[in-house]
């Protein structure tokens, strides 16, 4: 933290750089600066700041934001931001409301007390503290973002989602019990999707959440898919430490037939460091299929995985996952262990966007062989595309695309699937 104050110190310190004129250059850092400021990244706020003023000495956003943070409150707010970006929001919650007990007018501490308070889902609060922020031409435009956010969080949240889209292979439906196990072609089809999640938070540990989720098929009617899935959660931080434990109740539907129960325990655990995080999960599944057809598939999965999250720039965060689970059915040739690895890159283009590129791979070896005594190994490989428009404060316009595959040794198991989706989604929070 003392490294931190003295690179601030020595930035706000250096003399004014020179550069030709050139306002968009000029705006361009003055976004930059913006970007920094709401990750807590006071380093490249203040270069970004330094860089727009030396392109245009008339951009006064970049002046009064370099002045602001040029002239912390002896250091405090420094301090207050840096446990921030170290995950430490209870310490950090602290030293910034004795700021603000101090001088009200600290717009700076406002911010990241408005974004502590995004964080803890108490979007009320937050809107207030950001609105206080956004008074200061410096903190105004990251404010005015996370605003839009705040309306959208509370104890109660409430998220619908209407998309058509296209499915090259809707034989292929959720919770398929052997990937890929269909009979014949694929028939590629038309649906509409109906999604709705509400989240209740009864008190700040305890998430009540219940989501549904209607795949309608124009053509394949026998493949519409009805879901529902309830969790309870309780969440715990600590400093920088988050510890999460979860139950999950899933019931499917297919073609208005029963077809699935299943229940999940989940726990996970999350640490925050300055610019980086570890995370790890694990999980035990029991899924009951409920047609004759599928009661082979019946059993246990035992899943885990390990991550790191790297907050590359302000606006992109890269994951790094590592994955594995070990799946017990009625059948052993269903029976498999399998391992592999994710990636996935996360990032706001631009105010209001928010993107998502993933790719994942993983290889399966199932215990029992074929009946024609052939052993079974699948190597499975997927793509994510995603993107989300803010339209207003409630209404996100969404696109994404999956494209998956899984080379087998038995030709059953062998597939491509393309789903592509557009729709519209509505979000809203309170109180």
């Amino acid at each position: 933290m003392i490294a931190l104050f003295a690179i601030v110190a020595d930035l706000c310190a250096a003399p004014p750089e020179s550069a030709t004129a050139d306002t968009q250059e000029s705006a361009a850092y003055s976004r930059a600066g913006d970007e920094a400021i709401e990750t807590g990244d006071l380093r490249i706020a203040t270069i970004a700041y330094r860089k727009a003023v030396a392109f245009d000495p008339a951009n006064d956003h970049a002046r009064q934001a370099l002045a602001a943070l040029c002239q912390p409150d002896d250091g405090a707010l420094l301090a207050a931001i840096a446990r921030f970006r170290e995950g430490d929001l209870d310490r950090a919650h602290t030293e910034l409301t004795a700021i603000v007990a101090r001088d009200s007018t600290s717009a700076g501490a406002h911010l990241f007390l408005g974004l502590i308070a995004l964080g803890r889902h108490d979007g009320a609060l937050a809107e207030r503290e950001l609105a206080l922020a956004s008074t200061n031409s410096a903190y105004a435009a990251v404010a005015g973002e996370m605003q839009r956010f705040a309306r959208r969080e509370g104890r109660l949240t409430v998220v619908a989602l209407v998309a058509p889209e296209i499915d090259t292979n809707p034989q292929l439906v959720p919770d398929t019990p052997p990937l890929g196990a269909t009979a014949g072609s694929p028939t590629p089809d038309e649906a509409l999707l109906l999604a709705t999640t509400v989240t209740v938070r009864p008190t700040p540990w305890l998430v009540l959440r219940d989501g549904l989720a209607w795949h309608d098929q124009r053509k394949l009617s026998s493949l519409t898919f009805l879901g529902e899935n309830a969790q309870a959660a309780i969440e715990r931080d600590h400093h920088a430490n988050h510890a999460a434990v979860r139950y999950d109740l899933d019931l499917d539907w297919l073609g208005g037939a029963q077809y699935l129960v299943a229940h999940r325990g989940t726990a996970s655990y999350r640490r925050d460091f300055s610019g980086f995080a570890l995370a790890g999960t694990y999980s035990v599944r029991h899924r009951a299929y409920q047609q004759l057809a599928q009661a082979d598939f019946t059993g246990w999965v035992y899943s885990g995985d390990e991550s790191v999250l790297v907050h590359a720039t302000p606006r992109v965060d890269l994951e790094i996952k590592t994955i594995g689970w070990r799946e017990v059915t009625v059948d052993p040739a269903f029976s498999a262990l399998a391992g592999g690895a994710q990636v996935m890159l996360r990032g706001r283009p631009m105010a209001g966007t928010r993107a998502a590129f993933g790719a994942s791979s993983y290889y399966a070896r199932y215990d029992g062989a074929e009946p024609d005594g052939l052993l079974r190994r699948d190597l499975h490989g997927e793509i994510t595309a995603d993107l989300d428009v803010d339209l207003s404060d409630h209404w996100i316009a969404i696109a994404s695309a999956s494209l998956i595959g899984n080379r087998s040794t038995v030709e059953d198991f062998r597939y491509w699937k393309l789903v592509a989706r557009l729709g519209l989604e509505l979000a809203f929070g309170g109180p």
